[in-house]
C-alpha cells in the first residue's frame, strides 16, 4: 500500500508578504504630510482645546508661553495656581508618532489596498488626537480637585500607561482588517 503524498517544500506557503516599495513610499509621504502639522502646531492646538473644555467646566485657566512652549496656568480649588507645560510627551505626540511608525513599518509591507492602509493611519491619528485631549483634560481635572501634588500621579496614570491601550487596540484592529483572507 504505497500512499502517495504530495511533497511540499518547507519554503512554500500559501501566502507570502511581498515588499511593496510603492506602498511604503506612499505611506511614508502620507505619514509625513499628516504628522508634520502635529509636530509644529499641535501643542498650541491642544492647549486651546483644553482651555475651552476647562472653561466649559468653569475652571479658571490662562495660557502663556515659556521658551516657545505653551503653558497652561490653572487656578485650583484651594486657590493656588498650577503651571502646566505642554511638552511633546504630555500632548501625546510621542504616542501618536510611535503608533504611526508601527503602522508604517509593520502594516504597509502586507499585500492589500494602499487606501485601506492610509485610512487606518489617518483613523489612528484622529483617535490619538482625541485621546490626548481626553487624557490631558482628565489629568487637569484631577489636579484641580485634589491639588497640584496630584498632577504627578494623574499625569502618570493618564499618560504613557494608558496610551499603550489605544495604540495596541487600534493597531490590532488595523492589522485584522488589512491582512488578506488567504493569510488568516
Amino acid at each position: 500500500m504505497g500512499a502517495s503524498y504530495a511533497r511540499s517544500s518547507s519554503r512554500e506557503s500559501p501566502y507570502q508578504a511581498k515588499p511593496r516599495i510603492l506602498h511604503a513610499v506612499a505611506a511614508f509621504a502620507v505619514f509625513m504630510f499628516s504628522c508634520a502639522p502635529l509636530w509644529f502646531g499641535f501643542q498650541y492646538f491642544l492647549t486651546e482645546i483644553v482651555m475651552r473644555l476647562l472653561s466649559v467646566a468653569q475652571i479658571s485657566v490662562a495660557e502663556s508661553s515659556s521658551a516657545g512652549v505653551p503653558l497652561l496656568v490653572i487656578k485650583l480649588l484651594d486657590g493656588s495656581k498650577l503651571s502646566l507645560t505642554m511638552t511633546w510627551q504630555r500632548c501625546g505626540l510621542v504616542s501618536i508618532t510611535v503608533f504611526s511608525l508601527l503602522l508604517l513599518l509593520l502594516l504597509h509591507p502586507l499585500g492589500t489596498s494602499l487606501w485601506r492602509k492610509i485610512v487606518w493611519l489617518e483613523l489612528g491619528l484622529l483617535l490619538g488626537l482625541t485621546w490626548s485631549c481626553i487624557r490631558l483634560s482628565a489629568a487637569v481635572l484631577i489636579s484641580y480637585q485634589f491639588g497640584a501634588g496630584a498632577l504627578v500621579i494623574a499625569d502618570f496614570l493618564t499618560g504613557p500607561l494608558t496610551d499603550i491601550f489605544w495604540v495596541v487596540a487600534t493597531w490590532s484592529l488595523a492589522l485584522s482588517t488589512v491582512v488578506p483572507k488567504e493569510a488568516r
